[in-house]
């Protein structure tokens, strides 16, 4: 009885084994599979950028993003902002809301494709004080860079909106326009 059990124990491992190496031939060949790294010269890009952008800092725009770069909100399906001047002015607006702002060490990654397609991505915490609530809030939040070559040339911003629209809501209304 106990060469049976063996003998079966044996042969579910071997063939166990040979379904493991079967999967990662077929992961080798899956376009959307491919290798990550957290140490390139994209993932310290992202990085650099995240700090300028905390403190209102756009210089690093036109150099890093494609002049079409087009930048979403992971709650909406819409173009948030798109080109240099869009998102600039979209960021802007964003720290006319918020003081304070960064972010935490995190997490970033480069992910490398089969298909051709890299990804650079955040994975950390927001910190930000709203300027008309004076509530901090900490919200996890993950962002996502697409790459064409050295220039980002799109982004997913994933963070809890329901902060934003809080300050939003708490924010003086704009005044309204003139009549004659």
């Amino acid at each position: 009885m106990k060469k049976i059990l063996l003998t079966i124990l044996v042969s579910a491992t071997l063939l166990s084994c040979k379904e493991a190496a079967d999967s990662s031939k077929s992961a080798d060949q899956n376009p959307l599979s491919g290798t990550f790294t957290e140490r390139d010269d994209k993932a310290k890009t992202m990085y650099n950028n995240l700090t300028l952008f905390a403190k209102a800092d756009f210089s690093y725009v036109k150099e890093t993003l494609s002049a079409d770069f087009k930048l979403k909100n992971a709650g909406d399906t819409a173009v948030a902002a798109s080109g240099h001047e869009g998102v600039i002015a979209y960021w802007q607006q964003l720290h006319t809301l918020f003081k304070d702002m960064s972010f935490s060490e995190g997490r970033v990654h480069t992910f490398y494709l089969n298909n051709g397609e890299v990804y650079t991505a955040y994975f950390g915490e927001l910190t930000a004080t709203g300027k008309h609530t004076n509530k901090t809030f900490i919200s996890p939040v993950q962002i996502w860079d697409k790459w064409e070559g050295d220039k980002m040339i799109s982004q997913m911003d994933m963070v809890d909106t329901k902060k934003i629209f809080d300050e939003v809501a708490a924010a003086p209304a704009p005044p309204a326009p003139a009549t004659k």
